[in-house]
């Protein structure tokens, strides 16, 4: 998989959720799988999200956790949260929101927006994506792996 890549289309976006997916999949562990998603408002990270948990097979419809901060979607065997954090004015919010919880599930997979967020409980990541617009309909996209 590229780290540095340029998505000019939804075409793409939807393949490199497909592909992320199946990357995310290799790992179950006893613990979450933690996904950082940063970005400018509109570069596209609830949508790379949808394209990812589409590509795990679920059908419901995934929504954008900005108002609702937390959306779960269930899988067979691992259970899934998107996490909004643009909203989070202090850190007892996430307490309140049950970060610590969601974090500490066993074999989950957590995608979390705007991590910066998160007054430095966040630290450790398993997958980060950055995005960034470079043109009109083109993002950047940079994804760092934790070993």
């Amino acid at each position: 998989m590229k780290n540095n890549l340029t998505l000019k289309s939804l075409a793409e976006t939807k393949n490199l959720g497909s592909e992320l997916a199946n990357e995310i999949l290799k790992k179950e562990s006893d613990k979450a799988f933690i996904i950082f998603l940063s970005g400018d408002l509109g570069t596209g990270k609830t949508t790379l999200v949808k394209e990812i948990i589409s590509a795990f097979g679920i059908n419901d419809p995934v929504k954008s956790p900005t108002f609702t901060i937390v959306e779960p979607y269930e899988m067979v065997s691992r259970n899934i949260y998107h996490i909004d954090l643009y909203r989070i004015n202090t850190p007892s919010e996430l307490s309140v929101i049950g970060l610590e919880e969601y974090i500490n599930e066993p074999n989950a997979i957590i995608f979390i927006e705007w991590p910066e967020n998160s007054y430095g409980f966040l630290k450790k990541f398993d997958m980060k994506i950055s995005l960034k617009h470079s043109a009109e309909d083109e993002r950047k996209c940079k994804i760092e792996l934790n070993p």
